[in-house]
C-alpha cells in the first residue's frame, strides 16, 4: 500500500498494524473513536526536518513547532526533549507548553485579534511576541507590557495553501481580505513606533499558507521569503537595528492521497538557505506543525450502521466532523482503510459517514475499499494534524480519546464530556 512506513503503518495477515500494534487489538482495549499517534514517528518526522535544513544551513536552525497543529501533551513532552521551540497562538497554548516543560524564552506568541485580556495572560511569562497587527501594538503599549518582539510581515504576493482558507498572505483569498500581518510597505513605521517607545527588535517573520507540498508551491513560497529577506535588510538599513533572527513560519505539507508527491524538503531547505545567506542572524527559525504530526496520527472508529440506499453503500461510524472536520471544512482527502481486511478481492465502493444530525457529516464519498462490516475497525490516516486540535461536542457528542504509543507503552487521554456545575448569585 502506497502509505505503509515501517514501523510506523504495516499490514500483517491483512490487518492494520500501528506502531507494531494491532489497530483491531488497539480499539477493543481503548474503545473508539480514538486518535493514535505514533510517538517514534514523531520524532523521526521532526529529526528529519532538522536535519535536513542543518545540512545547508551557515548558522542556528530554531524549529518553533506550530503546536496548534497538534497540542496533545505526551506529543509536546516528545518534542520538548528533542530541545523544540514553540510557535503560539493563544494564552492557553503558552500555558500549555509551559506546563509540559518548554522553557518560557523558548516561545515566540503570534496570536491574532488578540484582546487586553489575552496580553494580560502572558504578562509574567517571559516570552517573545510576534506582532501582527498595529493593534496589538498599541495594546502593549497601552497596557505598560514590555517584551522582546518580532513582527509579522505580509510579503505583498499571494500566499501558498491546500485552499482559499488556508492562505495567510496577500490582501485576499477567495474574495475574502486576510485578516493576518502587516503590510511590508508599513511595517518600518510600526518598528520605528515600538522602538521610540522601549522596546527591543529580535526579528521578522512571515506566513505564507498551510500545507503545500507541489515544487510550483514551494517556489511562490521561496519567492515571498526573498521578499522577506529583502525587508529585513531595509529594516536593519534604516532603523539601525540588528535582527538576531529571521523566521520563515510553517506550511510544508505531507502526503493525503496516492497521487500526491512527497513534500520535496530537501528542494526547500537548500533553496531557503541560498536566500538566507543574503543577510547576516544569529538564527533562522521555522514553524512546522503538519509536517511533524499529520502522519502520526490515525483515528480508528468503529463501524455502526451500514445500508444500501438507492443503489449506493452507506456506512456509519461512531464518529463525525466533530472528532475530524478537515473532510467537511477543506473539503480534505483522507485515506480510509478497513483495519479488519486490507487487500484481497473484496472491494466496494462506499461512502463513509459519521453519526451526527447533519448531511455533510462525511468522511468519504464513493470510495474503493475493502468489503465493510458492521462491527468493523476503519482507520482514517494522516489525522494526527488539525484532527482532536479542532473537534468539538456537537450533539453533544463526547471527544475521542487520544493516546501516544512509544515502543511498548503509552499514555492515555481522555475528556470530560459532562462540565461540573456552579451557582452563583448575581
Amino acid at each position: 500500500m502506497w502509505w505503509e512506513i515501517k514501523d510506523h503503518l504495516e499490514v500483517k495477515n491483512g490487518e492494520l498494524y500501528i506502531a507494531g500494534h494491532s489497530a483491531i487489538n488497539l480499539a477493543e482495549k481503548f474503545g473508539t473513536p480514538i486518535y493514535v499517534y505514533n510517538g517514534v514517528r514523531v520524532k523521526e518526522n521532526y529529526r528529519r526536518f532538522l536535519n535536513t535544513l542543518r545540512k545547508f544551513s551557515d548558522r542556528d536552525v530554531r524549529i518553533h513547532y506550530s503546536m496548534k497543529a497538534n497540542s496533545n501533551p505526551g506529543i509536546l513532552r516528545i518534542l520538548r526533549e528533542e530541545d523544540a521551540w514553540i510557535d503560539s497562538v493563544s494564552p492557553e497554548e503558552v500555558k500549555l507548553a509551559i506546563n509540559c516543560g518548554f522553557d518560557e524564552q523558548k516561545i515566540l506568541f503570534t496570536g491574532s485579534s488578540l484582546s487586553h485580556e489575552d496580553l494580560n495572560e502572558i504578562r509574567d511569562i517571559k516570552l517573545r511576541v510576534n506582532v501582527d497587527s498595529f493593534s496589538c501594538l498599541s495594546k502593549l503599549i497601552e497596557l505598560g507590557i514590555k517584551k522582546e518582539l518580532s513582527f509579522r510581515i505580509d510579503p505583498g504576493i499571494h500566499g501558498v495553501g491546500q485552499g482559499w482558507r488556508t492562505i495567510t498572505a496577500g490582501r485576499e483569498a477567495h474574495g475574502v481580505p486576510i485578516k493576518f500581518s502587516i503590510p511590508s510597505d508599513e511595517v518600518i513605521h510600526a518598528i520605528r513606533f515600538a522602538m521610540d517607545n522601549g522596546y527591543s527588535i529580535k526579528g521578522l517573520q512571515e506566513h505564507v499558507g498551510s500545507n503545500w507540498v507541489r515544487k510550483e508551491e514551494v517556489d511562490e513560497f521561496l519567492e515571498a521569503s526573498r521578499l522577506l529577506v529583502k525587508k529585513a535588510k531595509e529594516v536593519e538599513k534604516e532603523l539601525k537595528v540588528k535582527l538576531e533572527f529571521i523566521d520563515f513560519g510553517g506550511g510544508p505539507g505531507v502526503r493525503y492521497s496516492e497521487d500526491q508527491d512527497d513534500f520535496p524538503l530537501e528542494y526547500y531547505a537548500s533553496n531557503i538557505f541560498k536566500i538566507a545567506k543574503d543577510i547576516e542572524t544569529d538564527a533562522i527559525a521555522f514553524e512546522p506543525g503538519r509536517y511533524i504530526v499529520a502522519d502520526a496520527g490515525v483515528l480508528l472508529v468503529k463501524v455502526t450502521d451500514v445500508k444500501i440506499r438507492y443503489g449506493s453503500i452507506i456506512i456509519g461510524v461512531n464518529s463525525g466532523f466533530n472528532h475530524l472536520i478537515r473532510p467537511v471544512l477543506y473539503g480534505s482527502y483522507h485515506e480510509i482503510v478497513n483495519c479488519n481486511r486490507i487487500g484481497g478481492d473484496e472491494n466496494q465502493e462506499a461512502t463513509v459517514v459519521g453519526n451526527l444530525c447533519e448531511t455533510g457529516d462525511v468522511f468519504a464519498v464513493r470510495r474503493k475499499i475493502t468489503k465493510i462490516k458492521e462491527g468493523d475497525i476503519l482507520a482514517i490516516l494522516n489525522a494526527g494534524a488539525y484532527g482532536y486540535v479542532m473537534a468539538s461536542r456537537y450533539n453533544l457528542r463526547k471527544l475521542p480519546k487520544e493516546i501516544v504509543i512509544m515502543g511498548s507503552e503509552c499514555e492515555v487521554f481522555e475528556d470530560e464530556v459532562i462540565k461540573k456545575e456552579k451557582r452563583y448569585n448575581l
